[in-house]
This record gives structure tokens, C-alpha cells and sequence, in this order.
């Protein structure tokens, strides 16, 4: 019973380890950006220690400014770095881009946002996917970058992470089992060490 506790503390905390992402943000000059988003059992779904704003803009053009967009107040409105919390069945960041080209320079660009595949898949999601205008345009499980046109507008993505509602409901019962396990065990023990003394004495 005891080992059977053990294996099943080590499962839910495994499900619960950190993870990131960075999105490299980048246009083919080489100028470029990057933010960091991802999940914790330390983060909330308001300001916290894991959220990073984003600093001020560059003094010179050309320039590519990235952020996670929030409902926090200033400065906090504008994340370099947004964690969510790990165990949400659904996660969703809004990331804004924008392309400041040089003053005389006025023809589009193209912007490349890429990312390492395997940290998307370490995040244990089950679906995870970039949108633009309520369309997926990017599968970050399997793909590795996504690239746009840009004339210097800002652009909005929404990045969505689901987790399938078996792993939730899994995830949530070994917590609420844990604490049962754990008394049941120590009362099977106090049961056996009560015995064995009772047959000694007898």
C-alpha cells in the first residue's frame, strides 16, 4: 500500500513539473525578438513571481517588439514571459507583434516566429496551436515555425493549449486518492505493529 502511495505521488508530480516555451520572433535581416510563455503549479491566473513585463521599446528602427497581452494593470499588461497554471484544462495566451522598419524602408516583411518542438511537446498538452482571426495557422506540436507578411501593422495571435479531459479528471482524482491512500496505509500499519506486539505478549 505504502509503495503503491509512493508511485502515486510521483506520477502527480511529475504531471506537474514546470515546463516553457520560447518563440523566437524574427525577420531576415536577423533583427528579432522572443518571449517566453508556459506552465506551473506556482502560477495563478493573476500577477505573480513567473510573470515578466515587457521592457521599453528600441531607441532605433528596425525593431521587432513582441508581448503576451493581459488584463493586469501597468506594467503588467505587457508580459515578456506569462506562465499559466500547469493543471488548467485549457491555457491561452494572446501574443502581439509588431514590425518597426526604418523610415524609408516601406516594403513588407516577412516575420518567422519558431520554436524548439520538443519543449511544445514536454508540456504534456494535448493540443496546441497558434490562431490568427480565429483560424490555426500554426500546430506547435508538430511544426517548428510559422511565418507571416508584415507592412508594420500590429498583429494578434491567440496561443491555445488544451489538455484532453481524461488527463484532467486523472490528474485531479490522484489528488483527492492521496490523503486516502496515505490514512489507510498508516492504519494498516498501527494494525500490524498492534498484533505482532499482542502475539508477543501472549
Amino acid at each position: 500500500m505504502i509503495l503503491n502511495t509512493n508511485i502515486s505521488f510521483l506520477i502527480v508530480s511529475a504531471q506537474q513539473e514546470p515546463w516553457n516555451l520560447t518563440l523566437q520572433i524574427t525577420e531576415p535581416s536577423g533583427i528579432g525578438n522572443r518571449v517566453i510563455l508556459g506552465g506551473s503549479p506556482n502560477a495563478s491566473d493573476n500577477t505573480d513571481d513567473l510573470d515578466i513585463p515587457e521592457p521599453p521599446p528600441a531607441p532605433v528602427t528596425p525593431y521587432i517588439r513582441a508581448w503576451f497581452t493581459t488584463p493586469f494593470s501597468i506594467p503588467f499588461n505587457n508580459l515578456l514571459q506569462e506562465y499559466k497554471y500547469i493543471l488548467s484544462p485549457h491555457l491561452e495566451w494572446n501574443l502581439s507583434v509588431i514590425w518597426a522598419s526604418e523610415s524609408e524602408n516601406n516594403s513588407p516583411t516577412t516575420i518567422t516566429i519558431s520554436w524548439n518542438r520538443t519543449q511544445a511537446v514536454n508540456s504534456g498538452l494535448s493540443s496546441f496551436e497558434i490562431f490568427e482571426n480565429k483560424t490555426v495557422v500554426a500546430n506547435l506540436l508538430t511544426e517548428q515555425s510559422y511565418s507571416f507578411l508584415s507592412t508594420g501593422t500590429l498583429h494578434h495571435f491567440q496561443i491555445v493549449g488544451e489538455h484532453s479531459s481524461t488527463n484532467i479528471t486523472t490528474e485531479h482524482k490522484d489528488f483527492e486518492i492521496l490523503p486516502i491512500l496515505l490514512v489507510l496505509s498508516v492504519i494498516i500499519i498501527v494494525v500490524i505493529v498492534a498484533l505482532f506486539m499482542y502475539k508477543r505478549r501472549g
